[in-house]
């Protein structure tokens, strides 16, 4: 007779074997093949009974037998991709370079949505930090905690996409020259002529958001009131709107580190009764596919997000696919301002 490893002989000494599939359908009160439509996705269960196996399956550590074979072996010809918010179409973008070169190269992508949610991250990473994968592709959306750094290190080979981490500098990261997009903000805003105006960063804890900052800053050379945001349109329009309620606005143009805060400031503007670029100019970073289409089209800068995806993965999987650990390296990718409609020469 089976014990149930968890039953009241689990505290003795014997080696446990390791839980089957019928343990588990046992322990869910299910079927086998229930089981395995739950774990495999390839026909549908109801979604109480699913949360019920893959409860059962966390409690009891069972391990597919196809994917205990691969961890034998050393590998499982997986890796995970964790991203903050994939109806962004820019870590869309990012998502479909990082499967396209896996798929190229015989890897499987386990793709985890955090929403900028710190709490689903952990949860995310708790799934995958028992080396169920072969490595990482990790774009912070958020600033990382030491506790989820620790959590990462030393688990896995990590190569970071678009987003520099503290704490993982030795990791192999991809990213677009964010200093060199701020600059050429900068530099179209001055020669347009405008001398002051209003930049709405990302969460300052990110290098990204400093270095675009930076480059902003430095090439403007006029007066930069900045606001903090966190790359979500509703912030854009937070911000923006605020500043308007407050008063006549010390500003003839707007930069925001990415072109959903930019949405949001066109909306805020629009509301106000104010034009762009007739009033206001208004920059966006990334140059999502909304970009090109927004009333007026947005002018922003161009990052690629596809390459920096698809870089991240082939060269880190360069290095796993022969059992390497990847040394420290650097990828920085160019980017290119797209002018449209957006701004114009400033009317006061």
């Amino acid at each position: 007779m089976t014990r149930d490893p968890h039953g009241p002989d689990s505290g003795r000494s014997a080696v446990r074997r390791p839980a089957s599939i019928k343990d588990v359908a046992a322990a869910a009160r299910v079927s086998p093949t229930t089981v395995s439509h739950v774990l495999s996705g390839n026909r549908p269960v109801n979604e109480q009974t699913a949360a019920r196996v893959r409860s059962v399956v966390n409690r009891l550590g069972y391990v597919p037998a196809s994917l205990a074979r691969s961890l034998q072996a050393g590998s499982t010809s997986v890796i995970g991709l964790m991203i903050p918010d994939i109806s962004n179409t820019f870590f869309a973008e990012l998502a479909k370079g990082a499967e396209d070169a896996a798929h190229d190269l015989g890897y499987g992508v386990i793709l985890c949505n955090t929403e900028f949610d710190a709490e689903r991250e952990d949860r995310y990473l708790g799934m995958i930090r028992s080396r169920f994968i072969d490595g990482m592709v990790y774009a912070s959306g958020s600033p990382p905690s030491r506790r989820r750094l620790e959590a990462l290190m030393g688990r896995f080979p990590i190569a970071l996409a678009d987003e520099e981490v503290d704490g993982l500098e030795g990791a192999l990261i991809a990213t677009a020259d964010h200093e060199a997009g701020g600059r050429l903000v900068g530099e179209h805003l001055r020669e347009l002529g405008h001398r002051r105006a209003l930049m709405v960063t990302g969460p300052r804890e990110l290098k990204s958001g400093v270095a675009r900052a930076g480059g902003f800053v430095k090439a403007f050379q006029g007066h930069v009131t900045e606001r903090v945001g966190d790359f979500k349109e509703h912030s854009g329009y937070r911000l923006v709107s605020e500043l308007l309620a407050a008063g006549d606005p010390d500003f003839t143009a707007v930069f925001a580190a990415n072109d959903l805060m930019a949405f949001g400031a066109l909306t805020a503007l629009r509301e106000a009764g104010l034009s762009v670029p007739g009033d206001v100019s208004v920059v966006g970073f990334d140059d999502i596919r909304a970009a090109s289409l927004a009333h007026p089209s947005l002018t922003t800068v161009h990052q690629p997000a596809y390459d920096v995806g698809r870089t991240a993965t082939a060269q880190l999987l360069q290095y796993v696919s022969r059992g390497e650990v990847p040394p420290a390296s650097r990828h920085t990718l160019p980017v290119e301002l797209k002018v449209r409609a957006s701004t114009a020469p400033p009317a006061r």
